[in-house]
């Protein structure tokens, strides 16, 4: 072997020796990037942030019941709210009462499912020790707002029913004690609830008797 072949090799070598090195290092720059560390070697970064303030809805989901004084009332406690219901006093068998009740979507952005449906207080209805319970002989019916019936003559059990979709407010959201005002056409609803005593034979065993009973809203929100 003569001298120039062997003075060709021996770049040969120290060339690939170099491109070996400079490529653990643009891979070592690639990996710790991210952590502000840097080298002799070319580097490029990129940083896409995923929302302009985060991801999330930053509002508050919310539906509201309107009261008959025309106030806002979020009825989110436990408890709930005593919504007066006119002639409770005074519900004996074979007489009913009736009342309407308007509810929602407080929020700005997102349309909301409803349901609603009859729950018994007090675990089962009683409202004191002593006092018949006269819940499972209540039946009920409830009416949308442009008088179809979402169920009739039914049990509490039964008496549950969908509300369709409320759009969104389109507009802030009010907070419990304001006076309501309108938002988006379709944000808001109202359904008229019956409560009937039938005079049905046995109805004697509970004279005095009476319910503990409310109404729970459920609803889910929905994109656009």
């Amino acid at each position: 072997m003569n001298q120039t072949t062997t003075r060709r090799r021996r770049r040969l070598r120290r060339t690939r020796r170099w491109d070996s090195a400079r490529a653990l290092i643009a891979a070592g720059a690639l990996l710790i990037a991210g952590f502000g560390v840097s080298s002799a070697a070319l580097t490029d970064r990129a940083n896409l942030n995923l929302g302009e303030d985060g991801i999330g809805f930053s509002g508050v989901f919310d539906i509201a019941v309107i009261r008959p004084d025309g106030l806002v009332e979020q009825a989110t406690e436990p408890a709930g709210y005593d919504w007066v219901v006119t002639g409770a006093e005074r519900l004996v068998p074979g007489h009913e009462i009736t009342t309407d009740v308007s509810l929602f979507n407080n929020t700005d952005r997102l349309a909301a499912d409803v349901t609603f449906s009859i729950v018994l207080r007090n675990g089962d209805g009683t409202v004191a020790p002593g006092v018949p319970n006269i819940a499972p002989l209540l039946r009920f019916s409830a009416q949308d707002a442009s008088g179809d019936p979402l169920f009739t003559g039914v049990t509490w059990e039964q008496a549950s029913a969908s509300l369709g979709t409320l759009g969104a407010r389109g507009l802030d959201p009010l907070s419990a004690g304001e006076a309501y005002t309108p938002g988006a056409s379709g944000s808001d609803t109202s359904f008229t609830l019956t409560i009937s005593y039938p005079d049905a034979p046995g109805v004697e065993d509970y004279n005095g008797g009476q319910a503990a009973i409310g109404i729970r809203f459920h609803a889910s929100s929905v994109t656009p």
